[in-house]
């Protein structure tokens, strides 16, 4: 080996986040195709990126086998306990390197977890998670909190150069909230920050010559302050032994999006952040990041050093393209889940719409309320709860931003698997929680800002009840509270828009109190809604929303809803009670 000068080459990392169980570019709930999305077709991205650069990476980062229908057939139905798991099937056939867990890998349990990643051919890596004595020996022996990679690089001339390149990887602590029913007493989750820290100078006193940090977190959109308990990727880039940045968790594009423009030192051309290269590759396959880093080697001193590196999120194609070889292992998994998809469990005599939600009672949402209602009242009853009015929060899902928009819609007849699924793709479980009136009012407040501008008196419907959606406002913060009558006055400022709050024909009073049936994210603080911080929490289900539904539609008579809409809340100001 040469004992002067230099030799440089490039280190390609790809990354794919928050997949979500999307496998196939296929819509389960629509039952066809859709480009743009699906791992089979970010395969072919794979594919053509190593060939591109033969020393590459391939990390998987997190939210990878919860939120569709296929995933939920294989909790369901597939025997993860004696079989592999499909998709760990399929990123076995991919040859993933490592795999950071995010937030909806515990959704299921740890055992569950545990069966999912026994028979991948790759390790885990997280190094904020700790397990405790009581979890699954199976997924202690899958995970470490840095991955190691070992590799010679030859250059034209010369002897091999070791190559030493550490992965470490976090995940949001509010995981311990989100699923507390089952992790509590089986694992410990420690700040982002200072776990990723603490691992990264580890693994430079190792001797690593790169470290990856993965991380199943995004940053704060449209604001400047860059403190967040679960979004910190602008802070850990921060941490001076990091050479590349992946991030997930919020679905967002990076670089490519202008919601991060506001923090400073963020590229959002160039994917830098604070100087650092960071990728954010989407949702459901539909990129894949990539990070280049050419790294130099100095043959005086013996080691490596990142010189410079180039970041892509780079889009899967809009043709319907996939790997055939992945459609393949796949058939059978995507066969049983349109069967699965299409079992009826009962029938609703009214139409369900998430359509018009964002500015009037929707049909849809009720339907969600009326049966987190039924399970609340058993767990009340359950655990010898004083009598308290009992109300019941929801969101819509899939809601239209605009009049042109598809939305979330189910016609009078039965109703499948697939519908339910339909109504609530998020696996949240049921909680109750204990507010008063004046937290009951602040938690609307906050809901209303989900419509924007100053509107003028008027009760003529009109086609501009749209243009006062708040856009960057989720449809799923965008609570409604059935129990109780409001109005919504967008006369008024902010904070000061909700009206007419009354139950049973009475004012709410600040000290009046209520047990308000919720998710578990809403009620653990998900949406950062005033009061909501998991403190006020009285009782907790252990079933996922949709197990939920489908018990409220199994309990009622003849397995029929027949409930109508109940107008309980309006906005005054743009006429949006009417006929659109």
């Amino acid at each position: 080996m040469p004992n002067h000068g230099s030799y440089t080459t490039s280190l390609r990392i790809m990354e794919t986040s928050d997949v979500h169980g999307q496998l196939l570019s296929y819509d389960y709930f629509a039952t066809q195709q859709q480009a743009g999305l699906g791992l089979a077709a970010t395969a072919l991205l794979i594919a053509e990126a190593r060939e591109q650069v033969p020393l590459n990476l391939l990390v998987e980062n997190g939210d990878l086998i919860q939120g569709s229908a296929l995933a939920d057939w294989a909790v369901a139905e597939f025997p993860v306990a004696q079989i592999t798991h499909p998709i760990t099937a399929a990123l076995n056939h991919l040859d993933y390197d490592v795999a950071n867990l995010g937030n909806h890998e515990f959704n299921f349990g740890l055992d569950y977890l545990a069966d999912t990643y026994r028979d991948a051919k790759f390790p885990l890596v997280s190094s904020n998670l700790e397990l405790l004595e009581q979890a699954p020996a199976a997924l202690a022996q899958k995970l470490a909190p840095i991955v190691w990679f070992a590799y010679s690089v030859v250059p034209p001339t010369g002897q091999p150069i070791p190559l030493k390149v550490a992965v470490i990887g976090v995940l949001p602590p509010q995981i311990m909230q989100w699923d507390q029913h089952h992790l509590e007493h089986q694992v410990r989750v420690h700040d982002m920050l200072s776990s990723a820290r603490s691992m990264a100078q580890q693994a430079r006193q190792q001797g690593a010559d790169v470290v990856i940090l993965a991380a199943h977190t995004g940053m704060p959109k449209n604001t400047a302050n860059p403190e967040d308990a679960e979004q910190t990727g602008w802070l850990l880039a921060g941490i001076k032994d990091i050479d590349a940045l992946l991030l997930g968790h919020q679905h967002e594009v990076f670089p490519g999006t202008d919601v991060y423009d506001l923090l400073p030192e963020v590229n959002s051309t160039e994917g830098t952040i604070r100087g650092v290269p960071a990728v954010q590759p989407g949702i459901y396959g539909s990129h894949l990041g990539i990070i280049d880093l050419q790294i130099n080697y100095d043959f005086s001193a013996q080691k490596w050093r990142v010189s410079d590196f180039i970041v892509e999120a780079r889009p899967v194609n809009d043709e319907l393209k996939q790997d055939a070889s992945i459609n393949q292992q796949v058939a059978n998994a995507h066969q049983a889940t349109l069967a699965f998809m299409q079992q009826p469990v009962g029938q609703t005599h009214y139409p369900l719409s998430y359509r018009t939600a964002r500015w009037r009672p929707s049909s849809a949402v009720q339907f969600v309320q009326r049966a987190q209602a039924w399970q609340a009242q058993q767990l009340l009853t359950a655990n010898g709860l004083a009598e308290l009015p009992l109300l019941s929060a929801a969101a819509p899902f899939d809601a239209a931003f605009h009049a042109d928009d598809g939305a979330t819609s189910i016609a009078a007849g039965p109703i499948t698997r697939g519908a339910i699924g339909d109504l609530y793709r998020y696996p949240n479980t049921l909680d109750v929680v204990k507010v008063n009136g004046a937290q009951l009012k602040a938690w609307l407040e906050h809901s209303a800002e989900g419509l924007s501008g100053v509107a003028t008196l008027t009760d003529e419907p009109s086609s501009e009840c749209w243009s006062f959606i708040n856009q960057d406002f989720p449809h799923y913060n965008f609570d409604m509270i059935m129990g109780v009558h409001y109005a919504i006055d967008l006369r008024e400022p902010s904070g000061k828009r909700i009206v007419d709050l009354t139950y049973k024909n009475k004012p709410v009073t600040t000290q009046d109190e209520f047990y308000v049936a919720t998710n578990n994210y809403r009620a653990n603080g998900g949406g950062d809604f005033p009061s909501l911080d998991g403190q006020n929490t009285v009782a907790h289900g252990a079933d996922m929303m949709s197990d939920v539904l489908l018990g409220y539609v199994e309990a009622l008579p003849e397995n029929s809803y027949q409930e109508e809409i109940i107008k309980h809340w309006k906005v005054i100001g743009i006429g949006c009670g009417g006929r659109i």
